[in-house]
């Protein structure tokens, strides 16, 4: 029940943490105008989610005692990789057609979750990338660390290719 309740405390916190960066915005702080802080704050900011889900992850594993056994993990790649391009499409759809734009500028909490959604999905697939190619030398713990340090790391490299 403990880790239930660590889990749900990480989850208000990614709330706060929208909340907070935010008003960053409203205020002026990542206008752009500083384009080295403004990238190490994007950088510090999706390691921080990826951190929080990593840490949701973890403590799943001292809930679980499947989590990362259960077979399903052996098809997880293709299957989040089919969620992640599905979800794309939508996204994207509900976005020029939809309006999501409106729908986002208006209420720009709808933005952060989808942020968090993508983030979600590309660290789980770290994680299946890192468990599918390690799982016999690594523990839980060691799988979901190499996994958030690859999601942040692919994260930043997209990032700098944009």
């Amino acid at each position: 029940m403990r880790y239930t309740i660590y889990q749900v405390i990480i989850l208000v916190g990614l709330v706060f943490l929208a909340f907070v960066t935010e008003q960053l915005e409203a205020v002026g702080v990542s206008d752009g105008s500083g384009i080295f802080l403004y990238i190490i704050g994007l950088l510090a900011y999706i390691a921080i989610v990826v951190g929080c889900f990593s840490l949701i992850f973890y403590w799943q594993t001292k809930k679980s005692e499947t989590f990362l056994i259960h077979p399903i993990w052996e098809k997880m790649p293709v299957l989040i990789t089919i969620v992640f391009f599905l979800s794309a499409v939508v996204q994207m759809f509900l976005m020029v057609f939809g309006g999501g734009q409106e729908l986002v500028s208006e209420h720009r909490g709808f933005m952060y979750l989808i942020i968090y959604y993508f983030i979600f999905l590309l660290n789980i697939m770290g994680v299946t990338m890192v468990y599918k190619t390690s799982r016999r030398e690594l523990t839980k713990r060691q799988i979901i660390e190499l996994g958030g340090i690859w999601t942040v790391g692919v994260l930043a490299v997209i990032w700098f290719i944009i």
